[in-house]
């Protein structure tokens, strides 16, 4: 069930984001496409790329940490005895597990006290488009919890 649960959040997560960086060209296509057409195009548009662009990254951190695809330096682990590279392995998660519940914590904070300021281009809450921190790190620490520290993530797990 937790294999389950961690595989259906990274293709979900991973998928947002595909449609998400999808969606974002699409509206720069529109906007470089409607400048030579028109003249000009929405200010808006090149704002709600921007957003897309943050949802997307944000979004996926999750994901990519689960398959590994983070950069890390493991030369440590590799060179110790089995005990100490458990203790470092455990370590790296519990510091990534509590950076991401404080980043979650701190981005919903922060995103209730700039609720009332407005977006230039969109007139939206800025609220809107800071959700995607909370949201996403509230997926890594979902995954990072729910993947445990001793379950290896290797590149590898793509090929499966």
């Amino acid at each position: 069930m937790r294999r389950f649960l961690i595989d259906w959040l990274t293709r979900a997560t991973l998928g947002v984001s595909a449609l998400l960086v999808g969606g974002v060209s699409l509206f720069i296509f529109y906007g470089v496409f409607s400048r030579y057409l028109f003249g000009s195009s929405p200010i808006w548009f090149d704002e709600l790329a921007r957003y897309m662009i943050i949802y997307a990254a944000v979004l996926g951190i999750g994901a990519v940490w689960v398959k590994g695809g983070h950069m890390r330096v493991d030369v440590l682990e590799r060179k110790v005895s089995p005990t100490l590279r458990k203790t470092i392995i455990f370590y790296q998660w519990i510091v990534t597990l509590i950076l991401a519940g404080a980043m979650a914590w701190f981005s919903y904070k922060y995103m209730g006290k700039v609720s009332f300021f407005k977006t230039p281009g969109l007139q939206v809450s800025r609220s809107l488009p800071l959700i995607s921190f909370p949201v996403g790190f509230g997926f890594l620490f979902l995954l990072v919890l729910l993947k445990g520290p001793f379950e290896k993530r290797t590149q590898s797990d793509d090929l499966k």
